[in-house]
């Protein structure tokens, strides 16, 4: 869909390039990762942006494509009536990505950092991403998340595919779904890449303190929701390396508050951190498994990414050379996964 820009349409600008936005959604510029302000446009200016849409020429008429790859979103009802946004990209066999938390899909979209692995991969691959319920675009769900309702989701987004012969690329936490979702439909599911996953969950860990963990929740619950993002930095400093870009730090802020309201993120939160010792689960594991693990990860560490691959029977390890939790933005570390996952495909 273009948006076209109108004399009396409200508008936010990037104070840096100048560039005027018509999509009150968006929160940062698309070119430089600026914070936008809100304000009537200029329509003497002589760069004027519409989100993913044309870029207006100085005569205001002539349009010039800003995006080459466009996704294309859609929706899908899981089998108990919830509402799940999905979007796919590129041509070629089916790579699903499995993530339930802070997830949006139209915002990653936005900023080319988080977009440009799914870019890569889909000159190769028709990739399939999802909001799971309750996050980003998918229906509000208040009701307890569970490994149930995880199951429900990834489902309802390969049945409206008639999706066979897949392969899932389950992040994080998204590799537990996608390891039983593959255990449960064999026959449908042909490959799992697994990216910062694990098989001992938080409980199962030396490292759990439940009081450490009350106390968070609590404060998820407080000041989630906040204009200050200090509770969501909290998850954003351990997702990226300190060295990374503070603009995309600071997008990766807000979609966690737009990905989910203080309540869903304390439920989801409190959901994925009863996890228990998961390795009679990825010992049953028989499709071809890749696992990849950042050497420096700050979540979950490499040790428990090397435990994960020597759990599932014949799975390969690649350990990348970064410390980002959540899937890689370094364009090095993208290069390495992309091919890491065609060698594993070739074979």
């Amino acid at each position: 869909m273009i948006s076209l820009w109108y004399e009396d349409q409200e508008m936010k600008r990037c104070p840096e390039c100048r560039r005027d936005y018509a999509d009150d959604t968006l929160n940062f510029c698309l070119y430089d990762g600026t914070e936008l302000l809100h304000g009537a446009t200029d329509p003497s200016n002589p760069i004027t942006a519409v989100m993913r849409g044309p870029i207006l020429s100085d005569d205001m008429t002539q349009l010039k494509t800003v995006e080459t790859t466009q996704q294309d979103i859609r929706f899908c009802t899981t089998a108990d009536g919830i509402g799940i946004a999905y979007s796919v990209i590129g041509s070629g066999p089916l790579l699903i990505r499995v993530l339930g938390h802070f997830t949006h899909l139209e915002m990653e979209w936005d900023w080319p950092d988080l977009r440009y692995l799914w870019e890569c991969l889909a000159e190769r691959y028709t990739v399939v991403r999802y909001d799971g319920r309750g996050i980003g675009l998918s229906d509000p769900f208040k009701s307890d998340f569970t490994e149930e309702t995880r199951q429900l989701d990834l489902d309802a987004v390969l049945n409206e595919l008639d999706a066979k012969d897949v392969t899932l690329f389950g992040i994080s936490e998204g590799g537990w779904t996608a390891a039983a979702y593959a255990n449960r439909h064999p026959a449908r599911v042909s490959r799992l890449v697994l990216y910062g996953s694990y098989a001992r969950g938080a409980q199962a860990r030396p490292t759990y303190d439940a009081e450490e963990e009350a106390a968070l929740l609590t404060l998820i619950r407080k000041s989630w929701g906040r204009d200050s993002p200090m509770m969501r930095q909290f998850f954003t400093s351990n997702f990226f390396r300190s060295d990374a870009d503070p603009k995309l730090l600071a997008h990766f802020n807000e979609m966690q508050r737009m990905s989910a309201d203080a309540d869903t993120a304390a439920r989801y939160y409190a959901s994925l951190r009863e996890r228990g010792d998961g390795s009679d689960l990825f010992r049953q594991v028989e499709v071809p498994t890749l696992v990849l693990h950042c050497r420096e990860d700050m979540v979950v560490t490499a040790e428990e990414g090397r435990l994960l691959a020597s759990t599932i029977p014949g799975a390969h390890l690649v350990m990348l050379p970064s410390g980002t939790h959540y899937f890689p933005t370094d364009r090095e570390v993208v290069t390495k996964v992309v091919a890491a996952i065609d060698r594993f495909a070739g074979e």
